[in-house]
C-alpha cells in the first residue's frame, strides 16, 4: 500500500475513534486510564464574562534556540499581526528547558515570572504546588472561549491525557506537540551482519549488538570503539527499558514510585550485562551516541524521534548508510513506548493576561501551526487534521512517516508529578551504581525510597 494512502486511513481511524485504534493490525490502543477528555458544559455561559483580553501584552518564556528559536519568533510575529484581539506575546528564550526551569524556580518567590511557559508536566506540577500555575480545565471547557466536542476529538487521547496532573485533579498543560522514544538502527551493517530486520525483542538486541561489537562496519569513518550500543545515563532512556517490560515508574494512583520491581532489575541487570560483555558502553560527551551512529561505529542508540533531523545530518557527513527507527526491544506482546513531550502552561495573573495567554496557546495548537512546527522540527503534532496536512512531508521524509505510526501503540507515564525532577538525578545515580558493581535491587529500593521522599515533600 503506498504510504499516502495508508496514512490516509490512518488518520481517518484517529479522528474517528474515542480512543486511537492501533494503525496496523498488531498494534494496541493508547491506553489512559487516570484522564478523561473533556467535554462541554451544558449550558453555553462562559466563565469569563466581561472579561476583555482586547490590546494585552503578555510574555511567553520557552527553550527553544537555533532554527527553533528562530521558528518561534516567526510564529509569535504572524500571532501578534493577525489576532483580532490586539494582542501581543513577547517570546523570550532561556536557552533550554534545564536553564527554563531554573529560572522560574528562581522566580517563583520574588514573583518574577512570566504569563506562560514551555513545561514538562512534572515541571508544571511542581509549579502548582506553588500556587502560580492556572488550571486550564475552565478555559479548554468554556463556550465562548475554548473547543467545541468535534475540535476536541481532534486531539490525539494521549496529548490530552498527557497534562493532567493526578495531584491536582486537573490539566494544567495544552499539549502542542509530541515526542517519543525510539530506536535508532543501521540498516546496512545488520546486513552484513546476516540478520534481515531490527530486533523485536531484548535478547535479540543483546545477539545483534554482541555481534557488532566483534564485527566493524565496512563503511564506519573515523576513529573510536565499535559498539552495539552507545547509550547515554538518563530517566527517560530508563523509563524506556522499564515501559517495555510492561513495568511502570509510578503506581496507577501516582500516589508512589514503583520502579524498583522486576521489571526495573531487569532493566538495570540487562544493561550492565551488555557492558560486561563489551557490546555496550556510555556515550562520553553529549550527543556522542549520535555523532558515532553517524559515522558507523554504533549499530543501535535510543534517543527521541526530536533527533530525527541531527540524526539524518550525522549520516550525510559520516559514513553515509541506510538507516532507520523501531520502537525500542520489548518482552511484552507489542511495542510499549515512551511518548512524551512538553506542553504550555499559564502563570496566574490578572483575568485578561490569563484569557490572552490562552488564547495565543489555542492558536499555537490549530492545525495549520502545529503542521508548520512539526514538519520544521521533527516532532508529532497531536491532532490528526495536523497530521492530514503533512501528507507531503510524510511522503518526502518516511522515516517520520513510520515513527508516526508507533504513537498508536500501548505507552506508559513518565511521571506527571511534583518531585520529579529530583527523582531523575536518583534515578540516574542508581545507573551509574549499578553500572559500576553495585547489586541492582538494593540500589533500586534505594532510588525509590529516595523519589517516594521527593513526592511527599512535594505533595501539594
Amino acid at each position: 500500500m503506498k504510504l499516502r494512502k495508508m496514512f490516509g486511513l490512518l488518520v481517518a481511524a484517529a479522528m474517528l475513534l474515542p480512543l486511537i485504534a492501533a494503525c496496523t493490525p498488531t498494534a494496541e490502543p493508547t491506553a489512559e486510564p487516570t484522564a478523561e477528555v473533556p467535554t462541554q458544559p451544558a449550558e453555553a455561559v462562559s466563565a469569563f464574562e466581561g472579561v476583555d483580553p482586547s490590546g494585552q501584552t503578555v510574555v511567553y518564556w520557552h527553550q527553544n534556540t537555533g532554527s527553533r528559536a528562530e521558528l518561534m519568533t516567526s510564529l509569535v510575529e504572524d500571532f501578534n499581526g493577525s489576532n483580532e484581539w490586539g494582542i501581543t506575546v513577547v517570546e523570550e528564550s532561556q536557552g533550554g528547558y534545564n536553564d527554563l526551569y531554573t529560572k522560574i524556580i528562581a522566580g517563583i518567590p520574588a514573583k518574577q515570572l512570566p504569563n506562560m511557559s514551555v513545561a514538562y508536566q512534572n515541571q508544571a506540577a511542581t509549579y502548582a504546588v506553588q500556587g502560580v500555575l492556572v488550571e486550564l480545565d475552565p478555559y479548554v471547557n468554556d463556550p465562548v472561549w475554548g473547543y467545541t466536542e468535534a475540535e476536541l476529538a481532534d486531539f490525539f487521547p494521549i496529548a490530552l491525557a498527557a497534562d493532567y496532573l493526578p495531584q491536582f485533579k486537573g490539566r494544567y498543560g495544552w499539549p502542542p506537540y509530541k515526542s517519543m522514544e525510539v530506536m535508532y538502527y543501521n540498516e546496512d551493517w545488520l546486513k552484513e551482519l546476516g540478520f534481515d530486520g531490527p530486533p523485536e525483542t531484548w535478547a535479540e538486541f543483546e545477539e545483534m549488538a554482541c555481534k557488532a561489537a566483534g564485527q566493524p562496519f565496512s563503511k564506519q569513518t573515523g576513529e573510536g570503539p565499535v559498539l552495539g550500543y552507545e547509550y547515554s545515563v538518563d530517566a527517560s532512556r530508563f523509563a524506556s527499558f522499564i515501559f517495555s517490560r510492561g513495568g511502570n515508574i509510578l503506581n496507577e494512583d501516582a500516589t508512589s514510585y514503583i520502579f524498583n520491581d522486576d521489571a526495573g532489575a531487569e532493566a538495570l541487570t540487562y544493561l550492565r550485562g551488555l557492558v560486561e560483555k563489551g557490546c555496550a558502553a556510555q556515550s562520553t560527551e553529549q550527543y556522542g551516541d549520535q555523532t558515532d551512529f553517524g559515522a558507523g561505529r554504533v549499530l543501535f542508540t535510543m534517543s527521541s524521534i526530536s533527533g530525527l533531523s541531527y540524526y539524518g545530518q550525522a549520516v550525510s557527513e559520516g559514513a553515509n548508510f541506510a538507516w532507520s527507527v523501531n520502537p525500542p526491544p520489548h518482552t511484552t506482546a507489542e511495542p510499549r513506548m515512551n511518548i512524551y513531550g512538553a506542553s504550555q502552561s499559564i502563570f496566574a495573573g490578572t483575568p485578561e493576561q490569563q484569557l490572552a495567554s490562552w488564547l495565543f496557546l489555542k492558536w499555537m495548537s490549530e492545525p495549520e501551526q502545529q503542521a508548520k512546527w512539526a514538519s520544521s522540527t521533527g516532532y508529532f503534532p497531536t491532532r490528526a487534521s495536523a497530521a492530514e496536512m503533512m501528507k507531503e512531508y510524510m511522503d518526502e521524509n518516511p522515516t517520520y512517516a513510520k515513527a508516526f505510526q508507533f504513537l498508536f501503540y500501548d505507552s506508559g507515564v513518565e511521571s506527571p508529578v511534583a518531585g520529579y525532577d529530583e527523582c531523575r538525578a536518583e534515578i540516574s545515580n542508581m545507573i551509574n551504581a549499578v553500572l559500576g558493581g553495585a547489586d541492582a535491587k538494593p540500589e533500586l529500593d534505594k532510588a525509590v525510597e529516595a523519589c517516594n521522599q521527593y513526592l511527599e515533600e512535594a505533595a501539594p
